[in-house]
C-alpha cells in the first residue's frame, strides 16, 4: 500500500464511487459518513469488487455499509500492513 499517500487514495476512492453513483467526484464528499451516500448493499458488495480489482485496495463489505467515510477508509488502508 506504500504506493498511495492518503490523498491520492483518497481522490481515487472519490472517483470509484461517484461511478458508481452517477456523480462528479467532487460532488462525493470524503468526510460524509458511507451510510449517507445512498449505495444500496448489492451496490457496495461490487463497488468493494472493483476497488480491489482496479486499484488493488482491500475493501471489506461491512467498511462499505456503516458510517465510516471515504477519507477514514483510505486512513484504515494504508494501515494496514503490506502481505
Amino acid at each position: 500500500m506504500s504506493a498511495w499517500t492518503t490523498s491520492e487514495l483518497i481522490s481515487r476512492l472519490q472517483d470509484e464511487f461517484a461511478g458508481y453513483l452517477g456523480l462528479e467526484p467532487a460532488q462525493v464528499d470524503p468526510e460524509l459518513p458511507l451510510d449517507q451516500l445512498g449505495l444500496d448493499s448489492l451496490t457496495a458488495a461490487q463497488l468493494a469488487v472493483d476497488i480491489e480489482d482496479r486499484l488493488g485496495v482491500s475493501l471489506f463489505f461491512n467498511d462499505l455499509s456503516g458510517r465510516a467515510t471515504i477519507a477514514e477508509l483510505a486512513a484504515s488502508v494504508l494501515r494496514e500492513p503490506e502481505p
